[in-house]
């Protein structure tokens, strides 16, 4: 399963949050993301903050076409505005998966919650999962933040699940797609995967280094399905070919 990150590459603008969507309703994808920064990011960047108003027609905009859009979260004084808003699922970011308030206010939505990593240590991961303690609807996400591929440790995917005995997936934030296919071989729950638009060459967005294009997502989407069929187990019994006769 794939998700679409749009982030904060709209930078609060309704062309660029229209271009997103209509990406989005258009693609083959089923869920999206949309991203709430920290209070101290919009005091420096007071235009890249959507309106309430936006928010809403975007899940509108998400029901009526039968698909899903989450909010990812890291601040509890930006949830806040937002917290009345039905979102499908939600996304703790990084930063704040120790931040109880902010779980605790998550939480009471019941819907499933996607637990980021980052760069968090295994104490850190404790604390987090001691939140969820009670609640079912969650899973980790292994979440490393390199463009370097020996630093992904896709490996953490294993000992996460193992660990904690939950669903793990994954949240890009790597420029290379082609460690998208090694990664197949762990087999994620679900994949976070930015997405930028036509005008990412004239504008520097947040997330542009490691976000892609609708069609390079597709393709990555079918190659990486192509990758997991080749891990999957086939009890056919296959004749050999005769090559020569």
């Amino acid at each position: 399963m794939f998700v679409l990150e749009f982030g904060i590459n709209h930078l609060g603008k309704k062309k660029n949050l229209n271009n997103l969507i209509q990406i989005y309703l258009k693609s083959s994808f089923k869920m999206a993301t949309i991203m709430l920064q920290t209070k101290k990011y919009y005091e420096k960047n007071p235009n890249h903050l959507l309106n309430l108003s936006d928010y809403r027609k975007i899940i509108n905009l998400c029901k009526k076409s039968g698909k899903k859009i989450g909010l990812s979260v890291c601040d509890l004084e930006t949830y806040k505005p937002l917290s009345s808003l039905s979102f499908n699922f939600y996304k703790l970011l990084s930063i704040s998966n120790n931040n109880k308030n902010l779980i605790d206010q998550i939480k009471k939505k019941n819907k499933h919650i996607y637990i980021s990593t980052g760069f968090s240590n295994d104490k850190r991961i404790n604390n987090s999962i001691k939140f969820f303690s009670s609640y079912k609807k969650k899973s980790l996400l292994h979440t490393p933040m390199t463009y370097i591929a020996k630093d992904l440790n896709f490996n953490r995917i294993n000992h996460l699940k193992n660990k904690y005995n939950l669903d793990v997936g994954y949240s890009n934030h790597n420029n290379n797609k082609n460690t998208l296919y090694a990664l197949s071989a762990y087999k994620p729950n679900i994949i976070f995967l930015y997405i930028k638009t036509s005008s990412s060459k004239k504008i520097k967005f947040p997330d542009n280094e490691h976000a892609f294009k609708i069609a390079d997502l597709e393709m990555i989407k079918k190659n990486y399905n192509d990758c997991l069929n080749c891990h999957r187990i086939n009890n056919k019994i296959v004749k050999k070919v005769e090559i020569f006769k």
